[in-house]
């Protein structure tokens, strides 16, 4: 008996045996399984190309930059590496750590995160994004000096390519009339950072603000009167953006999750941190993070959240009754991807057990595929889009 199989409108594993052939204007044929086969856009069935081995080396993690044409990849050693892919030669740009890595464009940069934290690689070199906390200044009575008598307070940032560090711990000192400070300014071991910045407070009082800066050289200062004092420090509080598992973009911050905690940047700080209203936490452990423009989906272990919002303050946080999603497998798609009823807005799109799910950019979901396709799962995916259709690979 001849059985027609073109032309081929995918997988259904849910439905009953009757409902796999369908007819009208635009026949088409489902199958239970397709093994080594890609559809065509018309319908039709080809051979999937078969895999080659390209590389000796064990390479993770691997990831195209558009913005450099440059392929990267973590090694065994720990190492982020870039790739030649005409020979898959490697070169080693700097150590990332062991774990996963996530990478991001922003600007003229790569974003990497990892196990050691933010990187960034500029084209040419790579180099930690963020700045550590310097330790607080030694303050003493300097012999020369006309302050006014009562209790000082100190401290300091670093700074580097216009960034500024997170403020240091405060050293208080009480002074007597007529008197000086002496501040021994604390040691540098980043050669990257350029300057040292000294915040002190009026006497008796608790508002910091800028004295000087110095180049980070300079190991001994001596402060026989304020004078005017300028800005507050903008940075007080603060810690250096962490790194995570997921990395995104969103209202002007860097985004990072791990575990179940997804840590945002200050605004347009990406390598600053407020580890006190900084973070959402969620219910379970997080399996991506894709921003839009009406907020942050979020994957859970056995649903996906989103995070209505445009403001950290303002965020609600929403659950989805969706299928489980595999881990990593989310990215922002254009429009065109997600059809007419998206409203000709970007969104983002995942893979879950059944099949590929949509996300709106005002937090609606589109499920194409539930009543065909049921029971995938893995450990971790990664998904692309080539035209309008979704690839995605699991382990």
């Amino acid at each position: 008996m001849d059985i027609r199989l073109m032309p081929f409108a995918g997988i259904d594993n849910v439905s009953d045996d009757t409902a796999l052939r369908r007819g009208g204007e635009v026949p088409a044929v489902f199958a239970r399984d397709a093994v080594n086969l890609d559809a065509t856009s018309d319908g039709g069935l080809r051979l999937r190309p078969g895999l080659r081995k390209v590389s000796a080396s064990r390479l993770r993690d691997l990831w195209h930059s558009p913005l450099h044409g440059d392929t990267f990849a973590r090694d065994e050693g720990g190492y982020l590496v870039r790739v030649d892919r005409a020979d898959w030669s490697t070169e080693r740009l700097g150590y990332v750590g062991d774990g996963e890595l996530a990478y991001m464009e922003q600007g003229m940069q790569v974003l990497v995160s990892g196990a050691e934290g933010l990187f960034r690689f500029d084209g040419a070199s790579l180099a930690p994004l963020s700045l550590p906390v310097p330790p607080a200044p030694m303050v003493s009575l300097g012999d020369d000096g006309s302050l006014p008598a009562g209790r000082y307070s100190l401290a300091v940032s670093w700074s580097r390519g216009g960034l500024e560090s997170p403020l240091s711990a405060l050293a208080a000192v009480e002074v007597p009339a007529g008197r000086g400070l002496t501040v021994t300014l604390p040691m540098c071991f980043d050669a990257s950072v350029a300057q040292v910045t000294l915040y002190c407070s009026e006497p008796n009082g608790g508002r910091l603000q800028r004295l000087n800066s110095y180049p980070i050289s300079t190991s001994l200062v001596a402060v026989p009167a304020l004078g005017a004092l300028g800005a507050e420090p903008r940075f007080a509080h603060m810690e250096p953006m962490p790194g995570g598992r997921y990395l995104a973009h969103w209202q002007g911050r860097l985004l990072t999750a791990r575990r179940n905690v997804l840590r945002f940047s200050e605004p347009m700080a990406y390598h600053v941190h407020d580890p006190r209203h900084g973070f959402v936490q969620l219910p379970q452990r997080i399996t991506f993070v894709a921003p839009v423009d009406g907020g942050v989906w979020i994957g859970q272990v056995d649903h996906v959240a989103f995070l209505r919002g445009v403001d950290l303050r303002e965020l609600n946080l929403e659950r989805r009754r969706t299928a489980a999603p595999v881990p990593g497998s989310a990215l922002l798609v254009d429009s065109n991807v997600l059809g007419d009823q998206a409203g000709g807005r970007a969104g983002a799109a995942w893979l879950a057990a059944n099949g590929h799910v949509l996300g709106t950019a005002d937090g609606a979901v589109i499920e194409p595929r539930a009543r065909q396709v049921a029971g995938i799962h893995g450990a971790a995916g990664q998904t692309v889009a080539i035209g309008s259709k979704l690839l995605s690979i699991v382990r």
